[in-house]
């Protein structure tokens, strides 16, 4: 590597440096490109939890990113489906599809206070889902008309009827 471009390099990790606490910092990206401002990620203890009813971590677990657990989409009963994973408290849900996105499929979290309702295939306030009968409604990804990646037949169209048969003739001219 040319001298010049160690200099680019080392300019760029300073200018993204924060000396504040020691950490990279993160910036958000807008169509590709970085925005004028970086922002920090809040930690769970800084995060307004007033508006969301219950105790966190005792009424519904509260999870910022998608821990990694034993659940492996090999192990449920048909894909593509979504399944809840219950070692998250229900918060963290897989869709299961078709191999590319690993083991443990596409991963998702549920906002803190909703888990993911496995009878309904979608977040739910906490008190509205029992996770302990989770694995129970994992036979719903079978039944074609529950499960939401299952195409569905189209309804059929009725042709277009015009309302006034002559009203889109051409033009009559008379002379």
């Amino acid at each position: 590597m040319s001298f010049k471009t160690i200099i680019a390099i080392v300019a760029v990790v300073v200018m993204c440096y924060d000396t504040t606490n020691g950490a990279l910092k993160q910036r958000q990206a807008y169509n590709g490109y970085f925005g004028g401002y970086i922002q920090n990620h809040k930690d769970e203890s800084h995060q307004d939890l007033s508006k969301v009813p219950g105790t966190p971590g005792v009424d519904y677990p509260i999870y910022h990113a998608v821990p990694e657990t034993s659940f492996n989409c090999k192990d449920v009963p048909y894909a593509p489906g979504m399944y809840a994973n219950v070692e998250t408290g229900c918060q963290a849900y897989h869709i299961c599809h078709d191999g590319r996105e690993g083991h443990q499929g596409a991963s998702f979290l549920c906002s803190n206070g909703t888990l993911f309702n496995q009878k309904e295939f979608t977040c739910d306030w906490w008190y509205n889902v029992d996770c302990s009968k989770a694995t129970y409604y994992y036979e719903l990804n079978t039944d074609a008309t529950k499960n939401p990646f299952v195409p569905k037949p189209k309804a059929p169209e009725e042709p277009y009827k015009q309302p006034y048969n002559n009203y889109y003739q051409s033009p009559k001219y008379y002379l």
